[in-house]
Formats: structure tokens, sequence, C-alpha cells
């Protein structure tokens, strides 16, 4: 796994991966230690949900179940969901490339087209190499069509399932980049879009600038109320973000309680208005617990802008914004600190 943590959070975290392997008596194995790492990060929701729920119930959480949590939380990740979509596809092809071997004329430059597809799928590992393969089926089967009259009203069939495989590819791929908990896109949706705004940025010479938000003290609203009230507080927080956001401004959960929001064609005092109204956002919102109404009083978050430079990377961007709300955490909470303030 690749984790990108500055070295005092990964720190923090292997501290408490180390803490819950000492706790649940459990060998330092690379498939136990990687488990509690994705879980105390907070990255892997669908995890920590899993482990949350056995730790509630007092679940044994031993060495075995910790490889089956690897093996269908984190070693395989989206390969199941692309692993039954490459299986739909291949049935689809075996239909079309059917329906041309039953069908007279010369169309063995279209079969020997899908029949290539069909090898090219055995080297199929993620969306977008799914989503090549059936653009391709697609453009096949409209060109089939028109082939002969013989093919139509098979080849519609065809044409009308594949249209359906393609949605539910592209829902797959939609899922598999948005957050289940707060429906913001997650770290692996927010990479591409990352990239192709600084190369945006580059290529036009816009300015492009990065809020890094971190909600204050949010352990303690966990330690206190509990992670179903945490949970909700994330879902909370995250619709005041994308309200204060205009339509190309996106917001991405980074990490447990952190959020990353970029903002094209925005420069550092244009970002630093966005990040004034989200605080004045948060500070008009009375938070109370659902079942008994009791105030959870003010909830607030720290951020860190930067704004992009010229040719420089993502990361050092990011790292930019990271280090600027470590200061904003260190500077009393509920702060915005900008880049400006590193240089001082």
């Amino acid at each position: 796994m690749n984790y990108s943590e500055d070295k005092n959070k990964a720190g923090e975290y292997l501290r408490l991966a180390l803490g819950y392997l000492a706790k649940y008596n459990q060998p330092a194995s690379p498939v136990n230690y990687t488990v509690w790492y994705e879980y105390v990060s907070g990255k892997n929701l669908k995890l920590k949900k899993i482990i949350d729920s056995s730790i509630e119930s007092a679940t044994p959480l031993t060495c075995q179940n910790m490889e089956i949590l690897y093996q269908k939380f984190v070693a395989d990740g989206d390969r199941i969901v692309i692993s039954k979509l490459l299986t739909k596809i291949n049935l689809m092809l075996r239909e079309i490339t059917g329906h041309v071997l039953e069908t007279e004329g010369d169309l063995s430059g279209h079969g020997t087209t899908l029949r290539g597809l069909s090898e090219e799928i055995r080297e199929v590992q993620d969306f977008e190499g799914a989503k090549q393969i059936v653009d391709q089926m697609v453009m096949e089967t409209k060109a089939l069509i028109k082939s002969g009259s013989k093919l139509q009203s098979r080849m519609k069939i065809s044409s009308a399932d594949l249209q359906q495989l393609y949605r539910e590819l592209e829902k797959s791929q939609q899922e598999a980049h948005t957050d289940s908990l707060t429906g913001l896109i997650n770290r692996r949706g927010l990479e591409k879009r990352f990239e192709l705004e600084r190369i945006r940025a580059k290529q036009n010479n816009l300015p492009f600038s990065i809020i890094m938000a971190d909600i204050d003290y949010f352990k303690k609203v966990n330690d206190t109320y509990g992670h179903l009230v945490g949970d909700s507080l994330l879902r909370g927080i995250s619709k005041i973000l994308k309200k204060q956001l205009r339509r190309n401004d996106i917001a991405a959960r980074y990490g447990g309680e952190e959020f990353l929001i970029l903002l094209p064609e925005t420069d550092l005092a244009g970002a630093g208005a966005v990040a004034g109204k989200i605080q004045k956002g948060l500070s008009t919102k009375e938070w109370k617990l659902k079942e008994s109404g009791e105030s959870m009083g003010s909830i607030t978050v720290s951020m860190g802008i930067s704004v992009y430079a010229m040719n420089e990377l993502g990361e050092t961007m990011i790292k930019r914004a990271d280090d600027a709300l470590y200061m904003a955490k260190n500077t009393g909470r509920n702060q915005i600190i900008t880049q400006a303030s590193l240089q001082d």
C-alpha cells in the first residue's frame, strides 16, 4: 500500500496501530499491521465500520479474521467490482461474436477486432481499461448494425445490453471514487482531479489554490459521544463545505477528519475568502445530538491554504497547505493560515 502522510502523522498512526496489535495480542505481521494502520488513519471507511462493529460487539479479532479483512477491504479494493464487470463484458463479447459467426457476409474484420478485445480483457486491471474496452465494443456494435439487415435485429439487442453495461461501469467507477460516508469524492478520486487542475493551471497560466481543512478536537467528539455522532458530524460538515463552494470547486474527504478543497482559477486571496465563508457557515450552525437535543457546543475547523507555483509537483503544493494547517492547529485552532505566513 502507498501512504503519503507527513512524518508526524505517520508516526502517530504507527503508534496507534502498534497499540491495537498489543491490545488484541496480535503479532506485528505485515497483514495485521496494515489493517490496523488503515483503521486508525480513517481512510478505509468500510474496514473501519466492520472493525468498530466487532469491537462494540466484543467479537474476537483473531489473526484469521484480520487476514479476511485484509483480503476483502485492503488488498482487493476495486478488483472485485472490476472482475464482475469484466465477466459481463466477456459474455457480451461472446454474444456479439456469435451473431457475427452465424451471419453470412464479409464481416471478418469485425470478428478479428472482437477477438482482439477478448484478448485485451485479460490485461485489464482498472476502470479506465474496462471503459476503453466497452468504448470499442460500442463502436463495433454500431458498425455491425450497419453491415447488414440480418444482423440488425440481433445486434440492436446486444447494443441495448452494452449501453446498460456502460452505465453500470460508470456507476461503479463513480462509487469507487466517492466517500461512502460523506458523499464527497475520496482520496482516490481526488488524485486524478487534482492532477487535471494542476495541468490546466499550468497550460493556461491560471491561478489554482487548495484548502486543507481539519476538524478541531474531533477525537474528543468521538470519545465523548461515540463514533456514530462523529460520523454524523463528518456528514454535516461535508454539507456545509459543498454549500459554500462554486460549481467547479471540489471538496474531497482526504482522510479521517481531514478535507481537501480544490479551487480552480482562484488566487490566495480568493481562497482565503472561501475559507472565511466556510468558517462563518460553521459558526452559525447549531450542533445538537439527534436523540436528546443536547448541544455539542461550537464545532470549528483549522485551515491551511496554498497556491500553485508554476511547474511544481502536486505533492509540494499539498505539503505547503499541510504545513499551514499545522500552523493553524498550533496557534489556537479555528484559524485560517495561508502559505504566506510560512515565509515570515
